[in-house]
């Protein structure tokens, strides 16, 4: 599995991290060293990057138009980044941190990152990708990659199978009866690993389409998981176990997106870093992307921006990280990046060369208003500590080793974990 996939989309669907434990203030003013192009004062930058795909690109880029600036590199999983920030920022930050763009939110009141509200490169910038790094008024990260998380379906079943896609979840019901009573698995699934994804996928749009202040209202005691749109993401991940592979808890992430792209289901609930997994396996998959279907028929694809750039509020050469994130706005340099994960870009003018066949999908429902930004939701209910275990309790109800009805009682007894971020 793709190092970048982690949850919390939502995930990362995706969403906020665990209470940080140190907190770093800024440290003495310095003077302000400057990019020096002619390479005579050699430079290096410390880079945290939560990703293994882009850093080439990036070094290609900036050795080219900086030769005396070296990127000193580390690279780890977003999962690990809570742990890497509470090191750093007691120890001192890097110069550079590539995260996602909820990590505005994440380390934000701690002061950690650079003001980037009024930096000429943001101009450049989508004004979808500024919500979830607008912090107090304050633009606190450059996001320039998009994910999309919905309903991956094969487009070649559907037309043989004379499938529309579904609007509503009688339809998507409708096309399930179908293709079983064709023989053909409806859903592509890997419980092997943790469903975190799947059940946010599955449960945040209810929950967020009934109110936007969800999670707030959770936490207030003013909703609870037996409600019908909490209770119902639980009942729709057991309805998609129940229409997929017998084997479904043996399978990861690689298998489950090899038999999707042979035809061995018609549909995989996911997000977008899958892409890049199905144009290596097969570049001439034919694949669409559609919400996960309401019962109102108007039904929103998740919306993360993904790859995001912050840079330390402590660190000596600003001007020269600010000629650095100006030039991954240029086409080229974006573009790069974007083909480098099999991801759209957020940067007018990217010069992206992969195919997405998917990206017809994701710019009608863009152009319709059917998307949602999981950043300005994942702080009511953040992954760490409340969907992680959400979604460990909803696996051992699927075992059969715990009722819905605990598995129900559990998630309303973690209701401290959710409402708006606050950090100790």
């Amino acid at each position: 599995m793709k190092a970048k996939r982690v949850l919390g989309m939502f995930l990362a669907v995706t969403l906020t991290m665990g209470t940080l434990m140190g907190c770093g203030g800024k440290g003495e003013e310095t003077a302000e060293p400057s990019a020096d192009p002619s390479g005579e004062e050699e430079i290096t930058l410390r880079v945290l990057a939560t990703g293994t795909d882009y850093p080439e690109v990036i070094d290609e880029a900036v050795k080219e138009k900086f030769p005396n600036v070296t990127l000193e590199w580390e690279t780890i999983s977003w999962n690990d980044l809570n742990g890497k920030m509470q090191q750093y920022m007691q120890s001192g930050m890097p110069d550079i941190v590539i995260g996602k763009s909820q990590d505005a939110n994440n380390y934000g009141k701690y002061n950690v990152w650079a003001d980037l509200t009024d930096k000429p490169y943001m101009e450049k910038v989508s004004a979808q990708a500024l919500p979830g790094v607008t912090i107090e008024d304050k633009v606190l990260g450059m996001s320039c990659t998009a994910l999309y998380g919905g309903v991956f379906y094969n487009k070649k079943i559907f037309k043989d199978q004379h499938l529309e896609v579904p609007t509503t979840w009688d339809e998507m019901e409708e096309v399930v009866k179908k293709l079983n009573d064709a023989g053909i698995t409806p859903f592509a699934t890997h419980y092997m690993e943790n469903i975190l994804y799947t059940t946010c996928l599955y449960t945040l749009p209810n929950m967020y389409e009934a109110s936007a202040t969800w999670g707030e209202d959770f936490k207030n005691g003013e909703r609870n998981a037996e409600d019908p749109e909490f209770k119902g993401g639980y009942e729709k991940v057991k309805y998609m176990m129940e229409n997929s592979w017998e084997d479904t808890y043996s399978i990861d992430q690689t298998t489950c997106d090899a038999r999707f792209v042979k035809g061995e289901a018609a549909m995989q609930v996911d997000g977008s870093w899958c892409i890049n997994n199905y144009l290596v396996l097969d570049d001439s998959f034919e694949f669409g992307l559609f919400p996960v279907p309401n019962e109102n028929g108007d039904a929103k694809l998740v919306f993360e921006p993904d790859i995001t750039f912050f840079q330390s509020a402590d660190t000596k050469y600003s001007d020269l990280i600010d000629d650095i994130f100006a030039l991954m706005t240029e086409s080229d340099v974006i573009g790069g990046i974007c083909d480098s994960v099999s991801e759209g870009s957020l940067v007018e003018g990217a010069n992206v060369t992969f195919t997405n066949p998917s990206q017809s999908d994701i710019d009608m429902y863009t152009e319709k208003g059917q998307i949602f930004d999981i950043n300005l939701i994942g702080c009511q209910t953040p992954a760490a500590g409340f969907w992680d275990e959400c979604s460990s309790d909803l696996s051992e109800w699927l075992h059969g080793n715990m009722s819905l009805e605990d598995a129900l009682k559990n998630a309303d007894s973690r209701r401290n974990l959710c409402g708006f971020k606050e950090f100790e």
